[in-house]
């Protein structure tokens, strides 16, 4: 093992630590206080709150409990892989929490707040997002349900989001019971959790993709050298070169094909124009780059 690959994992492993550290500060400062679920394990820990207040169980033991039990369906059902994957993150998140116990009132920040359902759910799905969202970035799993979503979707045979999306709402829907005699149903609850469990997801494709979202540009010119070499020179981008036929005009182009930062865009199609006002230049919006995107050495 060479130092260059000990040294990633370990930045990995400190940075899944971290999103493991948010997503808790968010579970047990806001969502827990306020009982407002939004799936997952730490959900079903809040719907079941007054059974363990009942048998005088901390919410970190039942977490620690819960996440084992995960953790060895995971290890039968999804293999070594998957358990050592999530291992790391199914110790730390309850572990988090029983320091939290110890050392910090579970309402510190919510007891002077007059709109705590609002705030909850604001920081609380902003925190849990943020902290997933660091996890998965880093080729970590947050563990928990997550097991058990996994293993739906591949034996089942359903698409993942399904299985995500569908245990979630049932674990939201189940929130609105209160639980306790007479039994009532509270929609609100139900909704701001539904409502956390999209908010988390957006915060999370935009850590894990948007981060890596670029611009692509297409550029149809007869001056391809020139074109090259200014984005060589003064964007610093490479790019692909591909023969194309104007449809109409049947008349032989260079297309290139460069992807860039969105600031370096703007100043491409300024530049573009410079050298071939008769080049057709179009932007797409890309998703996400995966391989080889430094930028190269001005010449």
């Amino acid at each position: 093992m060479n130092k260059t690959f000990l040294a990633a994992k370990t930045k990995q492993m400190l940075f899944i630590a971290l999103g493991v550290l948010i997503m808790d500060v968010g579970y047990y400062f806001f969502y827990s206080p306020s009982n407002l679920v939004a799936g997952g394990v730490t959900g079903i820990s809040i719907i079941l709150k007054p059974v363990l207040d009942m048998i005088d169980m901390p919410q970190s033991i039942f977490l620690y409990i819960i996440e084992a039990i995960c953790l060895l369906l995971g290890l039968i059902l999804l293999g070594k892989d998957f358990f050592f994957k999530t291992v790391l993150a199914s110790a730390l998140a309850p572990t988090y929490v029983l320091i939290f116990e110890l050392l910090v009132p579970q309402d510190i920040i919510l007891r002077t707040v007059e709109n705590r359902l609002l705030i909850a759910f604001l920081c609380g799905s902003a925190l849990q997002g943020v902290g997933i969202g660091i996890c998965l970035k880093n080729n970590g799993s947050t563990g928990g349900l997550d097991v058990i979503q996994k293993s739906i979707s591949k034996y089942l045979k359903v698409p993942y989001s399904f299985a995500m999306y569908g245990t979630d709402w049932i674990i939201c829907l189940l929130s609105g019971f209160s639980f306790t005699l007479p039994l009532t149903y509270n929609f609100e609850y139900t909704f701001f959790g539904i409502l956390s469990v999209y908010f988390a997801a957006y915060i999370i494709d935009m850590i894990t993709l948007n981060a890596r979202s670029k611009r692509t540009a297409y550029i149809i010119t007869s001056k391809p050298e020139e074109v090259k070499n200014m984005i060589f020179k003064q964007i610093g981008r490479g790019c692909t070169e591909s023969d194309v036929r104007g449809g109409y005009t049947n008349s032989n182009k260079v297309m290139l094909i460069c992807v860039l930062n969105k600031n370096e865009s703007y100043k491409l199609g300024e530049m573009i124009k410079e050298i071939d006002e008769e080049a057709f230049t179009f932007f797409t919006s890309t998703r996400e780059v995966v391989g080889e995107y430094a930028s190269k050495a001005k010449r």
